[in-house]
């Protein structure tokens, strides 16, 4: 049996500020410039399907000519930086390729090597290596689940007992089961997967241990840019009002019943939340500036560490 294994997921974050403000200034960074790569090589990749490695290969391209790799510290950008990026980029999308299949233990290394009888400067090698047990799910529990049934949360996965132990189909789950909180206001909810595998059966247990927080409801809403009439008009009928359970599903769908309050504008929208008591507080911000980033980001990552 080989030691339990610590799955850790950021479900969702929420931090912001109280009121609208107009953007700071910020201090501007240098510009990233496209990084040229010649081929994507692929070595002792054999379970990779040749639609996958033209996935893969077109994804480090995608990559490489948007890249933000921008050394701060130095106030320059860092091709170094970028390229060893690129290559950890494509060994990661090799590693889930895998992983989907139920090869857990796979070992994937990415790096860039200077291109041969070509005018770009680099290629992008991934050598696959000791592939390991193909591990199937043997059971999926949820623990300390009270406001929705537990057979309800397992119905979420798309993967059932004796079935490959694949990344893709637990990360569909986790994404579906914050959904289902979140319709209900348990925005602060997390769930964090453990996993037992067996080296000897090639199974995998699944425990979700899940931290459903507290259910959040809308504290205020504020409208600025618009006059007084334009106001009472929105805050009348937005589906959010003071006292709702917030989503963020309602308030997306307050947004949109009024596409034309400033069809030339951006839309700054600025939340606080009030962790301890369970409130939000919620500025919708139609004035005539540059859009600050937005208070409230969202990030279903999961990372799916290797048994060991």
């Amino acid at each position: 049996m080989l030691p339990r294994q610590l799955l850790p997921v950021i479900l969702l974050s929420l931090v912001g500020s109280g009121s609208a403000q107009t953007c700071p200034a910020g201090k501007k960074l240098p510009t990233a410039k496209p990084i040229a790569i010649g081929k994507v090589i692929f070595r002792n990749a054999g379970l990779l399907t040749a639609d996958q490695r033209r996935e893969i290969s077109a994804s480090v391209r995608k990559s490489a000519s948007q890249p933000v790799n921008i050394n701060e510290e130095l106030g320059r950008f860092d091709e170094g930086l970028a390229v060893s990026s690129l290559a950890d980029e494509a060994a990661e999308r090799v590693r889930a390729a895998y992983q989907n299949q139920g090869y857990f233990t796979v070992q994937v290394e990415g790096r860039a090597a200077k291109a041969e009888g070509y005018s770009v400067p680099y290629d992008i090698l991934i050598q696959v290596d000791n592939i390991g047990n193909q591990y199937r799910l043997a059971d999926l529990n949820i623990i300390n689940a009270i406001q929705f049934p537990n057979q309800q949360l397992r119905d979420l996965f798309p993967i059932q007992r004796g079935e490959i132990f694949s990344r893709e189909k637990i990360a569909k789950g986790l994404e579906d089961l914050r959904s289902l909180y979140g319709s209900q206001g348990y925005i602060g909810m997390t769930a964090v997967p453990y996993t037992d595998f067996d080296k000897d059966n090639a199974i995998a247990n699944l425990t979700l241990d899940i931290d459903e927080g507290r259910q959040f409801r809308v504290r205020s809403i504020g409208v600025l840019g618009v006059d007084h009439e334009a106001e009472a008009r929105i805050l009348t009928e937005m589906e959010l009002q003071p006292g709702s359970i917030y989503t963020s599903g309602a308030w997306e769908r307050s947004i949109r019943m009024f596409p034309n309050i400033a069809p030339n504008d951006p839309v700054v929208e600025q939340k606080k939340v009030d962790a301890e008591k369970g409130w939000v507080d919620i500025v919708l911000d139609l004035r005539k500036h540059a859009p600050c980033p937005l208070d409230m980001s969202v990030s279903t990552a999961v990372d799916l560490h290797q048994p060991r």
